[in-house]
This record gives structure tokens, C-alpha cells and sequence, in this order.
């Protein structure tokens, strides 16, 4: 079939009119991703330029590992192990690996920070219970940390934690630093409560006998895939969590000055980041509008069909 003068004129139109529009759906990508690289670099610039500002003491902290000093003695403990496995999530995925993993991870941060790192195992073997905190009270521990994942049939998530049944402040204190800094890295937060589950006035057998601030972390439940593609695709960031936490607790317990520096550095942090979601958020509003003017014709020049 021949066409003829009008509609070839017509199919040639509608070409070019789908050439730029192509062409425009280029550029709006290209300035939208302008845009996150400028937010990018404002925060990087931010979080570096506070970096430096630390106290004396706070860089001594910092620097503690590279220096060889010991700033103190953590106690990690990965809960289960041997031919207690723990919960498992129904298709051969036990606690007790999790936990092992979990635990030398957040190990080899602490040391970084220099700290003496002691844990209940390193391997798959069965380790009394009863027997965990007494280790830690052998070692001088100062602060004890048994890391376990939660299990439920209702579809539960998120982190919670255990501390002894007498609820002291600084057993309080550090399971809420290091629920709150693993829900920074992604989990819901649920709750630190003293006592077992079913006993306010019971203790789980790793608290039992510990002699310094202690907290049974449930780092996300093994039966929820949500909360298992968290602990797994982040696990460095998990562990850098409770290792963190674990620092500004130690900090505040141990080292004043340093710790009320880091909360400062921290703060100046997330309003940094906050800020930058914000500009992100305007800057795509005020694009979204240019380009609802575009396509209405009511910005003056601009021709809708070009």
C-alpha cells in the first residue's frame, strides 16, 4: 500500500516527536542522578569534616589498636553451639551458625577498636551454658554480650534483649545502645527486658552469674525472611553495630569524655544525613513540578509536543 504525501509527513512527525522525547527522559535522568551525586558528596564531606574533630582522648581511643593499647576486656558470647543448635528456621538453618558468624565478626571489630576480645567459642562446640558468664567473670570482663536469634510462629521481627532479672542501669543501658544501633542498620526495634520471656523474676542461665553489665541479645528472628536477608546481606554492617554500641557503652562507662564527643559526632552525623534527604526530597519535588509545567504547557517557551 503506497502512502501518501500527508501521512508520510505524519509518520515522520511522530518520529521526531519520540526522538525527543526519548532525548528528555535522558537529560531527566541524568540531572536526577547530578542531583544524588551533589547530596552524596555534601555528606561525605560533612561525616569526613567532623571526623577530625575529636577530642584528644577520643583519638586515643580510636587509635588504641593501632598502638597495641588494651582498652578494656569484651566478653562476646555466640549463644548455642555443638549439639545445641538452637532455633532453626525449617530447612537446616541453625542459630548456632548464625551466631558463630555473627560473633567473630563483631570480635574483629572490637579489636580494631582495641579492645581485648574473649569469647565462649570460636568453633561449633558445646559450651555449658551456666558456664558462659562464669567465664567472664574469670577473664575480667567489663562488659558481656550473648549473641542468640529469636524464633516465632506469629510472624514476629526485629531485635530484643534479655538483661539480668535486677535490671541495673548499665546492663539496661547497654542492650538499648546496641538495639538502637542495629536498628540504624536496619532491624525493628522491639524491646530490652530484665528477666526470661515467661519470668521477670528469672534469669537465662548466660546472666545468671555474670559480674559486669550483661545483655542476651536476639539479633532478628530465624523464622522471618525479611529479617534473615538483613542479618545476611549485611552482616559486616550488623557486626559493626553491636561493635559500635558496644564501644559507646564502654565509653560511657569508662571513658566520659570520649563518650560525650562521639554522641556529638554521631549527632552532627544524622542531622547531616537528614538534611541531605531533605535537599534530596526538595530537589525532586521541584523537578517533578518543572516537568508537570512542561508537559501542560504552562511553562512559558515550552512546547508540550516538542
Amino acid at each position: 500500500m503506497q502512502l501518501s504525501d500527508a501521512e508520510i509527513r505524519e509518520i515522520l512527525i511522530r518520529r521526531k516527536r519520540e526522538k525527543k522525547r526519548r532525548l528528555r527522559q535522558r537529560r531527566r535522568r541524568t540531572l536526577i542522578i547530578l542531583l544524588l551525586l551533589i547530596v552524596l558528596i555534601f555528606v561525605l564531606v560533612k561525616v569526613i569534616g567532623h571526623g577530625g574533630k575529636g577530642s584528644g582522648k577520643d583519638k586515643k581511643s580510636a587509635g588504641a589498636a593501632a598502638s597495641g593499647e588494651n582498652r578494656g576486656i569484651i566478653f562476646i558470647d555466640p549463644g548455642h553451639g555443638g549439639m545445641d543448635s538452637g532455633s532453626d528456621d525449617g530447612n537446616e538453618r541453625y542459630e548456632k551458625d548464625d551466631t558463630l558468624k555473627l560473633g567473630l565478626a563483631v570480635r574483629d571489630k572490637l579489636e580494631a577498636l582495641g579492645f581485648t576480645v574473649v569469647m565462649s567459642r570460636t568453633e561449633d562446640e558445646l559450651v555449658d551454658r551456666t558456664e558462659r558468664g562464669k567465664m567472664a567473670n574469670k577473664a575480667g570482663a567489663q562488659l558481656f554480650v550473648s549473641i542468640h536469634r529469636n524464633q516465632s510462629d506469629s510472624g514476629g521481627q526485629g531485635v530484643e534483649g534479655f538483661i539480668p532479672k535486677e535490671d541495673d542501669k548499665n546492663s539496661r543501658l547497654l542492650g538499648e545502645n546496641i538495639m538502637h544501633f542495629l536498628g540504624k542498620a536496619g532491624f525493628a526495634e522491639r524491646t530490652i527486658r530484665a528477666g526470661t520471656l515467661g519470668d521477670p523474676n528469672d534469669d537465662y542461665e548466660e546472666n545468671a552469674a555474670t559480674e559486669m553489665p550483661s545483655v542476651l541479645i536476639e539479633v532478628g528472628f530465624l523464622s522471618s525472611d525479611d529479617d534473615n536477608y538483613r542479618f545476611d546481606n549485611n552482616l559486616d554492617q550488623n557486626a559493626k553495630a553491636i561493635a559500635d554500641a558496644i564501644n559507646y557503652t564502654f565509653m560511657l562507662l569508662h571513658e566520659p569524655d570520649a563518650a560525650a564527643e562521639y554522641a556529638k559526632m554521631m549527632s552532627q552525623t544524622d542531622e547531616a544525613c537528614n538534611t541531605a534527604l531533605t535537599a534530596t526530597g526538595e530537589a525532586l519535588s521541584g523537578l517533578n513540578a518543572i516537568q508537570s509545567r512542561a508537559a501542560d504547557g504552562t511553562i512559558e517557551g515550552i512546547d508540550p509536543e516538542a
